[in-house]
């Protein structure tokens, strides 16, 4: 087929359409072609001007050693084998530290584990070492997991574990508030039957309560797998069938009724055409004191559910533009992170793609007529070209320098371990990203650096990641950082970073059964009349849950800090004269 990218003329190899990419699309190009190779970097991106950023790998003092099990580490010829799995952090026991939840996968029937594939629960026993306290907070089960979700659902004080699953009904543990989990699935609802990957709790009606949307990717049948079990062809090269011919899986809705979550799908709009569903992050694009809902697919359009009120929301991504990418073709969506990157109060979607293509920043503007509308402007801020050779997953916008701008970093790994073996300019085992935000260059369009991941300590190593967890393991205001990687332990972060500012951190208390505050939207002012605006999501990055508390970066302003909050309930609360270098515990 032939393709136009601008005035390049690229010319691919047909391919088989099973093919279509093991979580991805078959040739989803868009931009010029990279000469980078996956986990390289082109001298001409580069970033220079960041030597402060710095990072230790901390994994194996940690503790946090526990092996992910993914099927067969070297054929990986079947869907689930390819998604991985995700992790979160949770203050489990309530001491004030964070710990570790590591999800896990399986093999299928006839296949032996390297190694036990059950999840695993760290302890944080304070200055960055943990204990794996899985068996005696009764969360050992056996099942493939994909994701895991972080929420108070009783609004008891005590953080609850969701879990999704591929081979069994959904897991939803409520934390009992004394060390230990019991298994409420049937109790609170909300057991989908999945296949699923991502999760969010949001209040989707403001009736006070949270509401789950969880997303479904495909319906494999190990016993009917697509091609009659044999390989298809991706770029030459005899791969797993990606999930084109494959049934997509529906996604589904839960409202909260009385405390148990009903299926309510159709009833609040959300019966969109099934898609291969990874990535759901909460964000209220428009401001409209409602929260909206964006879904990162695999192979075919995102879906951007804007909530109209009421308990009623639409699929508008093709309205807002969110729905593909510049040049009109739908993508290969994995992970997926929202935020306020040029500092304008307006929250730009991130979402991370298939290799051969590149992932996007959608920049949210307001048209001369007042009308909330996104632009493709991956390659205008310097995004694109640098991850188009990189297979990417889990996403997260957080100002790692604490200099007032908010940058993003990648987890990256391929599907396809042939890739090894071809000329293809990517790897199976790839080097993870870092694009710090230099703030505007041209007017009030922001542009981003790629550091060199083979010179920043702590990034030089290839692995095969998918989910990632942001962490402020030590309270110092910046955010550790942890990678689950294929059929292998995880890799845990130490942020030693230089910080470029003073920062201030909140953790956000909600006065309803929204404990968690979801949806609360903070506007921080600093002591130059600086603004910078941040939501407390869910969702987020791929099949994880991050830390729940927001840090604001402040840059060079130095003294007292006012804080400017709307809560879910609708209730605005200020507070001035607060003190940086610190987290405040703030009550609606």
């Amino acid at each position: 087929m032939l393709r136009v990218f601008g005035p390049l003329v690229i010319v691919t190899l047909a391919i088989t359409a099973l093919a279509a990419g093991g979580c991805g699309d078959d040739d989803a190009g868009g931009g010029p072609a990279s000469n980078t190779g996956g986990g390289g970097v082109d001298e001409g991106t580069a970033a220079a001007g960041f030597p402060h950023v710095a990072f230790t790998d901390i994994t194996t003092a940690s503790g946090v050693v526990h092996a992910n099990v993914s099927g067969e580490p070297q054929r990986k010829m079947a869907i689930p084998e390819n998604i991985g799995q995700g992790a979160a952090a949770l203050d489990y026991d309530g001491d004030g530290d964070y710990d570790l939840f590591l999800a896990n996968g399986d093999v299928f029937k006839g296949q032996e584990p390297r190694t036990d594939p059950r999840c695993a629960l760290y302890r944080n026993d304070g200055a960055m070492t943990f204990t794996d306290v899985t068996k005696e907070t009764g969360l050992v089960f056996s099942g493939w997991c994909h994701g895991v979700n972080v929420v108070d659902f009783d609004a008891d004080g005590h953080q609850d574990l969701y879990i999704t699953c591929y081979l069994r009904r959904n897991l939803f543990f409520r934390n009992t508030g004394k060390g230990a989990f019991e298994d409420y699935s049937e109790r609170w609802g909300g057991a989908d039957p999945g296949p699923s990957t991502a999760s969010a709790f949001f209040d989707a009606d403001a009736d006070g309560d949270l509401d789950l949307y969880v997303g479904n990717y495909v319906d494999f049948d190990p016993k009917s797998p697509p091609n009659r079990g044999e390989p298809c062809e991706w770029k030459g090269l005899s791969v797993s069938c990606g999930p084109n011919g494959t049934p997509k899986a529906e996604d589904r809705f839960y409202e909260n009724v009385d405390g148990r979550l009903v299926e309510a799908t159709k009833k609040f709009g959300f019966a969109a055409a099934p898609a291969y569903t990874l990535g759901v992050v909460t964000c209220d694009f428009d401001n409209d004191r409602d929260i909206d809902l964006y879904v990162a697919n695999d192979s075919v359009s995102n879906y951007l559910f804007e909530n109209l009120g009421g308990g009623r929301f639409k699929e508008s991504a093709p309205r807002y533009a969110l729905d593909m990418q510049e040049d009109g073709r739908p993508q290969a969506g994995m992970g997926i992170d929202a935020g306020d990157v040029d500092n304008d109060g307006r929250f730009e979607f991130f979402v991370t793609n298939f290799s051969h293509d590149y992932n996007t920043l959608y920049r949210n503007a307001v048209t001369p007529s007042g009308r909330t509308h996104f632009s493709d402007t991956s390659y205008a801020m310097n995004l694109g070209e640098a991850s188009f050779s990189y297979l990417s997953w889990g996403a997260r916008i957080i100002d790692i320098d604490n200099d007032g701008w908010q940058d993003i970093i990648v987890a990256s790994g391929h599907v396809y371990p042939q890739v090894d073996t071809s000329n293809l300019d990517t790897s199976y085992a790839q080097k993870n990203q870092i694009f710090m935000n230099q703030g505007p260059t041209e007017g009030s369009l922001v542009s981003f650096s790629m550091l060199d991941n083979t010179k920043v300590a702590g990034w030089d190593k290839a692995a095969v990641s998918r989910g990632l967890v942001t962490v402020d393991l030590d309270d110092d205001g910046d955010q550790e950082i942890l990678f689950l990687e294929m059929d292998d332990k995880p890799t845990l972060l130490r942020n030693d970073t230089k910080a470029a500012g003073a920062w201030i951190g909140f953790h956000l208390v909600g006065g309803s059964k929204n404990r968690d505050a979801i949806g609360a939207r903070l506007e921080v002012i600093d002591s130059s009349g600086q603004s910078r605006w941040r939501e407390r999501a869910n969702g987020a990055s791929f099949l994880s849950c991050c830390d729940p508390r927001i840090v604001v970066g402040l840059g060079s302003a130095s003294g007292a800090v006012t804080l400017k909050i709307r809560w879910p309930s609708g209730k605005v609360q200020e507070l001035s004269s607060l003190s940086t270098g610190k987290y405040h515990v703030i009550t609606e």
